[in-house]
């Protein structure tokens, strides 16, 4: 860490003799009257999603110093989402206001079926341990052509086409990337579609969306150190379909969607009669939302999960539920946002939640807040069925929930400089885990007892203008863990960054844009390592041209253990959009 400070200091002083005259940007304050201005959020802007150096979507979510994104491999082929400590299975994860959790195991919740073309924003939800995926509206014209081309015998493509039919705005998006692979058994050949069309007269609207995303890859030792030849296959079709009513006195939102994810999931690839396993689920519902005026609503929701596994069998459990609450209301110097709910869900009957949040401006510029949230999540179809040589699933796990707190404060002057930070405890109880008590033993799944996870984090931000340092930003997420569980050995949960800091500069010299980001992470079990990213950009009328770098300095490290990190990872792409 010494090291990279070094660099930083020396690679940065110089550039203060190239500003004439540095002057502070001012950031234009608005009080947020949304539902995350109780909350502490961090938000990837449409700004962050065309700037920042990337290989896939899901890679956006590791910028904040609070994810701890834990990739198997890059190019969004598989990463485990943890928040504060959260493990993969815990994470809410919703695109265009729907949930996207895969019910088989949360591995596959982050497989994202859009392209950049089709993402808006991304907002995380820290406190409620959510993940907001939001969408870009159509347009009536305008389109992307894209290729990027890199080691590792990379080709990347992507088309993006907005057009009207009718009253209607439409956006068509293709995307295909293929490569061998930065180590043995790790190639892969990756698909994105998107259709998403949207029609509003007045104020209602009606909206289509069809993503899919097939993605084949070699798995080497993603799920055992022991098979360095795995392999994997998976294709998930979303579609979501909504009807927006107006009526003066009342807003009505009608979702209806559906989400299939197939897997076919091979051991060895040079011997696949050794073992096979095909799943396929299904999650499919409805979603009512009614809102009024004076921010009061009210949620109503079906939903039903399937799957069809040749290893978990054949399954399903259906959930009904309701929420009640009021979004964001300011009362003179006050913020206040509440809700509560119950589901009725499968052999778990009913199961509670709530979100409270309220915020108190000492002045215009300065906000303190504080957010509760009650919890609950059910287990996986795999934590509950999975069977084989070294892991037994147990049918009989119970509920796991927990009880979150966040008190912080927003700083947002309106000059250059903008800090937010927050303590944080989460008390969690029957939580689920993978354990065991020798080494010798297989893998059981178990509600292992409590689990209470605190720590800090700070995010300050800094803008600059006629300076060729625009921008500079700090995430710092503290975190530890205290448990009382009579397992010796836990696979997942115990497996965190006690430290971990997200650091971002933004560069701008004559047209010339580059983004340098770094990101060091200090595991709770695992050697510390830092690793530095780094895009460089330049527009010529219509065309862009940019060169994109991950891991640049070729820093060997584990994100898992016993799987190595991403690779030194260069390419090259020209953009055209008109």
């Amino acid at each position: 860490m010494k090291k990279s400070a070094i660099f930083l200091l020396v690679f940065l002083c110089p550039l203060c003799s190239f500003c004439e005259t540095v002057t502070l940007e001012p950031i234009t304050v608005t009080r947020n009257y949304s539902e995350n201005a109780t909350e502490s959020v961090d938000n990837i802007s449409s700004e962050d999603i065309e700037n920042l150096p990337y290989t896939s979507l899901e890679e956006l979510l590791d910028y904040s110093s609070s994810v701890n994104l834990k990739e198997r491999a890059p190019f969004g082929i598989q990463q485990d989402l943890s928040i504060r400590g959260s493990t993969f299975e815990d994470a809410y994860v919703t695109l265009g206001g729907v949930k996207i959790n895969d019910p088989q195991t949360g591995h596959f919740t982050l497989e994202i079926p859009l392209t950049s073309a089709d993402l808006e924003e991304v907002g995380i939800y820290k406190n409620s341990q959510r993940i907001n995926f939001k969408l870009k509206a159509p347009q009536d014209k305008g389109a992307l052509l894209k290729s990027s081309f890199g080691q590792y015998a990379l080709w990347e493509n992507l088309m993006s086409i907005n057009f009207p039919i009718s009253e209607t705005k439409n956006r068509l998006s293709i995307e295909h990337k293929i490569s061998k692979g930065s180590r043995t058994d790790t190639d892969f050949e990756i698909y994105n579609f998107s259709y998403h069309s949207l029609w509003q007269i007045d104020k209602n609207d009606l909206e289509f969306l069809f993503g899919q995303t097939k993605r084949d890859f070699g798995a080497d030792s993603f799920y055992s150190s022991r098979f360095r030849q795995e392999e994997e296959h998976i294709n998930q079709t979303f579609f979501l379909g909504r009807f927006g009513f107006d009526s003066g006195i009342f807003k009505l939102n009608n979702t209806a969607y559906l989400r299939r994810h197939r897997d076919k999931f091979i051991l060895d690839r040079s011997n696949p009669p050794l073992s096979t396993n095909y799943h396929t689920t299904y999650v499919y519902g409805l979603k009512e939302e009614l809102s009024f005026p004076n921010d009061l609503f009210v949620n109503l929701n079906i939903e039903q999960e399937k799957i069809d596994s040749t290893n978990l069998g054949k399954h399903s459990r259906l959930r009904k539920g309701i929420l009640l609450g009021a979004t964001e209301k300011q009362f003179g110097k006050f913020l206040l946002e509440f809700n509560a709910g119950t589901d009725y869900y499968y052999k778990w009957n009913y199961l509670e939640n709530a979100h409270f949040g309220t915020g108190y401006f000492l002045r215009d510029d300065f906000k303190l807040r504080f957010s509760y949230d009650r919890l609950w999540r059910a287990p996986s179809f795999t934590e509950l069925y999975y069977s084989d040589a070294a892991n037994r699933g147990n049918p009989e796990l119970g509920i796991q929930r927990s009880n979150n707190f966040d008190l912080g404060f927003d700083f947002l002057p309106k000059e250059f400089f903008s800090l937010s930070s927050s303590v944080f405890l989460r008390d969690q109880y029957n939580t689920i885990d993978w354990v065991r008590n020798n080494q010798a033993d297989v893998w059981q799944a178990q509600n292992v007892g409590s689990v209470r996870a605190y720590g800090i984090d700070i995010f300050p931000e800094f803008k600059f203008k006629d300076c060729i340092l625009e921008r500079f930003s700090v995430g710092y997420t503290y975190l530890a863990l205290d448990k009382a569980s009579p397992f010796a050995y836990s696979k997942y949960v115990f497996d965190y960054d006690r430290h971990k800091v997200a650091t971002s500069f933004g560069f701008n010299y004559k047209g010339y844009r580059a983004n340098f980001v770094s990101n060091f992470s200090k595991p709770v079990d695992r050697k510390k390592y830092v690793t530095f990213d780094l895009k460089l950009e330049k527009k010529l009328r219509d065309f862009t041209f940019a060169l994109e770098g991950i891991n640049i300095f070729n820093k060997s490290y584990e994100e898992l253990k016993d799987i190595d990190g991403s690779k030194r990872w260069y390419k090259l792409s020209v953009a055209y959009e008109f």
